[in-house]
């Protein structure tokens, strides 16, 4: 690897876990004000909380995908090199067996940013089902606010007459 591959790998990485750091304090933040503030609504409470929960797992794959991604910086892949023609037949189970690892390395990461995508459509779905029920909430509350309105009316205009 030459230095600029390093470099941005480097970066990269660093970017990973600030984000990681800033999601998971932002979502302490919440937990700490949920259990400072009792009139937070159960539902409420319970969506919040699960949220967090969800949040601070995916901060954490963050975390260990940066982690992988500067550990991937020490692994020796050179391809001409693991080649298994024209080697000796030691060399050759040495190069096939570190083939296999960085196989291996590389789809556990890929694993990994998958699981990844999976918790956030999960969370973009559970945050999408959170506000319909809210919107579902507001809607009933105005309805029965224009229900008492209008028998208020009605009660009104009866005594007028």
């Amino acid at each position: 690897m030459n230095a600029l591959e390093i470099a941005i790998g480097i970066l990269f990485a660093i970017i990973l876990i600030a984000v990681a750091v800033s999601f998971g304090w932002r979502q302490r933040l919440t937990l700490k004000k949920l259990h400072a503030d009792r009139m937070v609504p159960k539902d409420q409470r319970l969506y919040l909380l699960k949220q967090c929960q969800r949040r601070l797992f995916g901060s954490g794959l963050l975390v260990l995908l940066a982690g992988m991604l500067i550990g991937c910086l020490f692994l020796d892949f050179d391809p001409q090199r693991l080649t298994p023609e024209g080697v000796a037949q030691v060399d050759r189970e040495t190069a096939k067996q570190a083939t296999q690892f960085l196989g291996f390395y590389f789809m556990s990461m890929l694993l990994l940013v998958m699981v990844m995508l999976a918790l956030a459509v999960f969370d973009f779905w559970a945050t999408a089902r959170h506000g319909v029920q809210q919107q579902k909430q507001l809607f009933q509350e105005h309805q029965e606010m224009l229900e008492a309105e209008l028998t208020e009316l009605r009660h009104r205009r009866a005594e007028m007459n």
